[in-house]
Parts: C-alpha cells; sequence; structure tokens
C-alpha cells in the first residue's frame, strides 16, 4: 500500500505519460513482467497490482465506448440512480460543492488534497477515493458528475472513460456496490501521516496546530487557536458538514436507493 500523504510522488506517477502516449501501455506492461521475471520474491497481483491497475484501465475504456451517456446519469441504463442534490437548485449544494472544489470544508485532509490538486493537477489515487466519497455518498451528498468535471478540468492525467468510471465506483453508482465503505475525513489519512506534515504543506494556516489537533482543529479551545496562530471561522472554516451525523443519513439513503426500481435520471 502506498502512501498518499507522501510529499514525494509514492506511486510511478506514470499517468500522464500513459494519457497522453508518451509512455505505450503495452511498454509498460511489459516492463513490469520483465521485473517479475527478475526477481521472484512474492508480489501483489491483479486486481491491486500494476498489472491489474491496467486492466481496469483497458475495462473502463472499454465501458467508456459501448456504454450510452457514460458520462451521465440521464439517459445511462447500466447507472444506478441516485437522486443527488441538485447543485443549480440547492444553495446549501452550490455552497459546499465550491468548498469542496476550492478545498475549504473545513476538514483538513479533504482540503489539503484539494489544494494540491489545484496547485500541481495531480494527487495519489487514495486521495482521489476520499475527497470523491466525500463528494458524493459520504458526505455532501452530490452528484459524482460534478466532481467529474472537476477533475476533468484539473487533473494533468485527466482521462475521459477512467475519470468518468472511477467517479462512478466511488459513488457506489457503478462498478461498485459496497456503499456502506465510507472514508472517514478524519482518520484515513491520520494512521498514513500522524504528524500531518502534508496537511502544514498544503493547509500552511494549520502549520502550528499539534498532532492531536492537526486533523481535529476545531476542536481546538479558543485559547489553543489564539496560541497555534489559527482561528476557527476566520484563519480556517469550521466543518461545513458533521461527519458523524450526515454518514448515516448518507447510508440509509443509498440502502433507499438501492432498493428502488431504477428510474433514469432528469438532467441538472
Amino acid at each position: 500500500m502506498t502512501n498518499p500523504c507522501s510529499l514525494t510522488p509514492d506511486t510511478t506517477a506514470l499517468s500522464p505519460h500513459l494519457k497522453f502516449g508518451s509512455l505505450s501501455v503495452r511498454t509498460f506492461y511489459w516492463a513490469i513482467q520483465s521485473i517479475y521475471d527478475q526477481y521472484k520474491g512474492k508480489h501483489s497481483t491483479p486486481p491491486e497490482s500494476l498489472h491489474g491497475q491496467l486492466m481496469f484501465r483497458e475495462y473502463f475504456y472499454f465501458a467508456g465506448n459501448f456504454t450510452h451517456n457514460f458520462d451521465k446519469e440521464a439517459g445511462n441504463s447500466l447507472i444506478r440512480q441516485i437522486p443527488w442534490k441538485n447543485v443549480e437548485k440547492d444553495e446549501e449544494a452550490q455552497r459546499h460543492y465550491e468548498a469542496w472544489e476550492q478545498g475549504k470544508t473545513g476538514f483538513p485532509a479533504i482540503d489539503a488534497a484539494m489544494r494540491q490538486l489545484q496547485k500541481e493537477g495531480w494527487i495519489h489515487h487514495l486521495a482521489r477515493h476520499l475527497v470523491a466519497c466525500f463528494l458524493t455518498r459520504g458526505d455532501l451528498w452530490i452528484s459524482w458528475q460534478r466532481g467529474a468535471k472537476t477533475f476533468d478540468r484539473l487533473l494533468l492525467d485527466a482521462d475521459w472513460s477512467l475519470n468518468n468510471a472511477n467517479w462512478q465506483w466511488l459513488s457506489a453508482s457503478r462498478f461498485f456496490q459496497q456503499y456502506f465503505r465510507v472514508y472517514s475525513p478524519v482518520s484515513f489519512f491520520q494512521k498514513y501521516d500522524k504528524e500531518g506534515s502534508y496537511i502544514k504543506k498544503y493547509c500552511p494556516e494549520l502549520k502550528n496546530l499539534p498532532p492531536n489537533l492537526i486533523y481535529t482543529p476545531w476542536k481546538a479551545s479558543l485559547q489553543d487557536q489564539k496560541k497555534y496562530g489559527c482561528i476557527i471561522g476566520k484563519d480556517y472554516p469550521f466543518p461545513i458538514v458533521d461527519h458523524d451525523v450526515v454518514r448515516p443519513v448518507n447510508l440509509q439513503k443509498m440502502k433507499q436507493a438501492y432498493s428502488a426500481k431504477t428510474v433514469e435520471a432528469e438532467e441538472e
């Protein structure tokens, strides 16, 4: 398992080259195989291995090519129809979406990842998982289509089929059905980076907070906020939702969506 909080690339970082064709996927596949052949020790296997990820890549290309309206809910008969909030009509949803996109949700792990995306055009695949789950079924209940548009605009390695498929996966709309597996916006990154070095780099207003507060700055007393130079609600936002409250509500809504007869979505 690679580290989504690493301050240097902890993966191959070759996805932009695969996207633009400066690296042949066949060349990459056989280069990986040559390493496996050379080192006979234990290594991961599909789907977790690099070979497995390349297989997913081809599968998503296939799905994108042969699914009508693949990048939409409306007119897509193969995707689960989930009654997400309508950002165009719901002012709170619009505020939440903008806070998520700008890295101002009040959850340092989410905000650091989105600010890295804004600044560098790339984030670790597990960071993509975290922010996608947060936007959709985990916390904000906003359609994966919104997130896919943001990623398509900001990612250096944005790829139409892969981007839309992965957003459908993380929202549990298609390809993945275990909707009850929700990423925590607090503890998920915390297990990789207890000191919060990643947070401090991309959310510098939090850089003076100690490890016990860096992921939950809203829990700091006003005295400590002054001590560490970060007033919540002024220098850094309060959380836009209460994860412990919205998570079970959203799980219930997902359960209902999975039980309901599929109805084609309306255009947003």
